[in-house]
């Protein structure tokens, strides 16, 4: 099978060619069914295998938690140029890894968004499921080089860098943006925040349609006014629940796409092809 311009080529540049580390933050923008603890421990264990396996600095967990606002970061801040910057500042960081953390059952699931604090460029990572916190190192170690797929290959002790080895080939493409977990649970809140919104706001408007119809509103006594009152109430907070959760729906929806997958590429498989028209395009030769 040969493949072509569905994917991009990239030629990994070796240690030599590495400029001076980045420094890479790691905030948490959104945990759901997560403790506090739990959530530092995921930023943590990201950070460790980040540095472990790539040349970069990291500023994750409680360091990163202490450097941020207390009340934490925005689900929202992931599209706001000025929380993007403000982040940036405190965790002193070239690059920011936003991460939406979800455990659903025994299934905790991480999705990260990626974002170059100089150009405001942001693109999806694929996420990185676990069953224990125990696991998190290892399963983030495993797809360190797809979180930042810019970032040199640390060389092992014996001097063999491994996955991108100076001169080796990969395979770069991306994947459609998808329902998450956490994006199901706030679709899931807001539409029923929606029809709870829609039902007290029909009972009220009910309620008022009928005290307007009699010949006198003193008819309507004070219970029905407080009930009317109580629904109208209900009906705003349930439609601002449905509006919250259709911005953070949006949010997690436009971060849950873009996941870049690198493929290893034997260069015997790689050879040039030349079109009808005479154009010319890498071609890749084999199974993936």
């Amino acid at each position: 099978m040969i493949l072509a311009a569905a994917a991009a080529l990239v030629v990994v540049p070796g240690p030599a060619a590495a400029d001076k580390a980045p420094r890479v933050g790691i905030a948490v923008s959104v945990q759901v069914n997560l403790k506090k603890d739990e959530v530092e421990e995921l930023s943590a264990a990201l950070g460790r295998a980040l540095h472990q396996k790539l040349v970069v600095d990291v500023v994750s967990g409680r360091e990163a938690n202490r450097r941020l606002p207390s009340a934490g970061v925005s689900e929202s801040c992931v599209v706001d140029e000025a929380c993007i910057k403000d982040t940036a500042q405190r965790l002193t960081a070239d690059e920011i890894l936003f991460l939406v953390a979800v455990r659903v059952g025994n299934r905790i699931q991480v999705d990260s968004t990626w974002v170059d604090t100089s150009t405001g460029r942001s693109a999806s990572r694929p996420k990185v499921v676990m069953i224990k916190l125990d696991e998190a190192e290892a399963r983030f170690a495993e797809s360190a080089s797809l979180i930042l797929p810019d970032a040199t290959v640390r060389q092992s002790p014996m001097g063999h860098a491994g996955e991108g080895e100076e001169g080796s080939a990969i395979l770069v493409r991306t994947t459609p943006r998808r329902m998450t977990p956490a994006t199901w649970v706030t679709a899931g809140v807001g539409v029923a925040a929606l029809g709870t919104g829609v039902g007290f706001w029909l009972a009220a408007r009910s309620k008022y349609d009928e005290c307007k119809g009699r010949p006198d509103d003193r008819l309507c006594n004070q219970s029905e006014r407080d009930a009317v009152t109580r629904n109208a109430v209900t009906s705003d907070i349930s439609f601002g629940v449905a509006a919250a959760s259709a911005v953070l729906f949006g949010v997690l929806y436009y971060s849950s796409g873009g996941d870049i997958e690198r493929i290893p590429v034997a260069a015997r498989s790689l050879r040039l092809q030349v079109d009808g028209q005479g154009g010319a395009f890498v071609a890749v030769e084999g199974r993936l």
